[in-house]
């Protein structure tokens, strides 16, 4: 089995964490982006990684995603994206006509196509998106010609005319596999509908700003401040402040609730919550839009937090990721684990699918360790090491997802009977057992100790004997003259 090295610092983890998974639309934000950026909340798993919503190619004649499962693409650990209701998500302010579309590519993948699809102006936006709900008829198709793109692609598209809160369905058809990558888009035309001589006279307030009154869950203590801007920056005198009270305040529905209401009470220019037919403009328990008179110089509002944070002073850092080449289904991973103060770490080690592959969970109190996790059923491809480290007050303080690329070993290698998990304490093998050692990735064959069969002990106190590395390994093995898998 050939050993791959990839050094790790903490500091870089957030960079290797995506240099192997997928894709996402970055512009205007999709939904599972949003999540990442804290501008979406309550996303779950996908917040970490909203390149990853692949699954089978099939929209919109297909199967695939399932109907009611179009944002999350089916995969049930992104399933809390699907949930769906006039105010759950945070919406980019957009107008018909030409405009441009970004993928952020993680991975270029040889491409077959971009399409872009758009909620019917009629569609129910507290109904589950299903394809009843869509122009099943692309708006906009961009050829990938069988080529891998670059890491950000532009394009432009013609978007339909809309009114009100509408959903863009973006899908990356891949042309050297059988998936496709699904990005929502939550989009808001504003609300073209209300005609001055109709039943909706009162319009008001008709202009929306770019931005929501939305955020994340709260502790009691902390604050959110709205914060609102024109061309040359923010206007302080708008600036209106909200301090969570109440355990009940803490949650974002209710603080967006609280502080839409807040701005209401005290501002004459804006107004914020829901605008319906009549142009009446109510607060949501969710995300509120905001909204100004025509003419208003407002741009744009945003939030802010001075947030009463728990004192962590634990910490974790890994590095020195290596891992095996494949042999009969198994493979193993080596990391190093430095941890200050007692840390629960738990890591899984997943396949490009999803499928859990090695799982490990353990305590540690101020350690510095390898730790081996031991894969089973593996095939060659992409894996994913995901790790979460929680404190003693079960805070979770440090998490992240690491790639790798696992191959089979090349024919004709060195069978290695105890690859990676050389003993802890002192042990025995016999004689001609071949072994790989990680630290130089070779493969030594022991002597045997004259009259017993067996090779020199050596462990974790007893080193001097360790193949390639102890002061006297010459005495004890053989090198096989073979770099093992290379």
């Amino acid at each position: 089995m050939k050993l791959s090295k990839i050094a790790l610092a903490m500091a870089a983890l957030s960079v290797a964490s995506s240099a192997l998974a997928h894709g996402y639309i970055e512009s205007p934000a999709s939904r599972a982006y949003m999540c990442k950026q804290g501008k979406n909340i309550d996303c779950g798993a996908v917040q970490y990684e909203p390149q990853s919503v692949e699954k089978s190619s099939g929209f919109p004649s297909g199967t695939m995603p399932p109907d009611g499962q179009l944002a999350s693409a089916g995969i049930a650990n992104y399933s809390q994206l699907d949930r769906q209701s006039l105010n759950a998500w945070t919406k980019t302010p957009i107008t018909p006509g030409p405009h441009e579309f970004v993928w952020y590519h993680t991975a270029p993948h040889k491409t077959n196509n971009w399409r872009y699809y758009i909620t019917k102006q009629n569609w129910d936006p507290n109904k589950p998106l299903t394809r009843d709900q869509f122009e099943l008829t692309p708006f906009c198709t961009v050829n990938g010609n069988g080529q891998a793109p670059t890491m950000r692609k532009a394009m432009s598209c013609n978007v339909p005319q809309r009114t009100g809160y509408q959903v863009i369905y973006g899908v990356w058809e891949i042309a050297d596999t059988a998936n496709s990558f699904y990005q929502v888009v939550d989009v808001d035309f504003g609300n073209g509908e209300v005609k001055p001589d109709g039943p909706g006279e009162n319009t008001e307030w008709s202009k929306t700003l770019s931005g929501q009154i939305a955020g994340n869950n709260l502790n009691e203590g902390d604050k959110v401040i709205a914060r609102f801007f024109d061309a040359s920056g923010e206007v302080t005198a708008l600036r209106t402040e909200l301090t969570i009270a109440s355990a009940e305040q803490r949650d974002a529905n209710r603080w967006a609730y609280d502080l839409a209401q807040q701005i209401n009470a005290t501002r004459q220019d804006v107004r914020v919550g829901m605008r319906d037919e009549s142009g009446e403009v109510s607060p949501v328990h969710g995300a509120n839009s905001v909204y100004v008179r025509e003419g208003s110089p407002l741009k744009s509002v945003a939030i802010s937090y001075e947030e009463q944070k728990p004192v962590v002073n634990e910490t974790i850092a890994l590095t020195n990721l290596r891992y095996s080449t494949i042999d009969h289904g198994k493979a193993t991973v080596i990391f190093h684990v430095d941890t200050r103060g007692e840390v629960s770490f738990e890591a899984h080690v997943m396949n490009h699918m999803g499928a859990e592959k090695g799982y490990l969970k353990q305590e540690m109190d101020n350690a510095g360790q390898d730790v081996t996790m031991t894969l089973n059923n593996v095939t060659a491809g992409h894996h994913m090491l995901k790790y979460y480290a929680t404190n003693k007050a079960g805070i979770l303080f440090a998490q992240d997802v690491l790639n790798m690329m696992l191959e089979n070993a090349p024919s004709g290698d060195v069978p290695a009977q105890y690859d990676y998990t050389f003993p802890d304490g002192l042990a025995s093998y016999k004689a001609g057992t071949v072994v790989l050692q990680p630290k130089d990735g070779k493969t030594y064959q022991c002597k045997p100790v004259p009259f017993s069969g067996y090779c020199k002990q050596w462990g974790r106190y007893a080193t001097q004997y360790e193949p390639g590395v102890g002061t006297y390994w010459k005495e004890a093995w053989a090198l096989t003259g073979k770099r093992h898998g290379r």
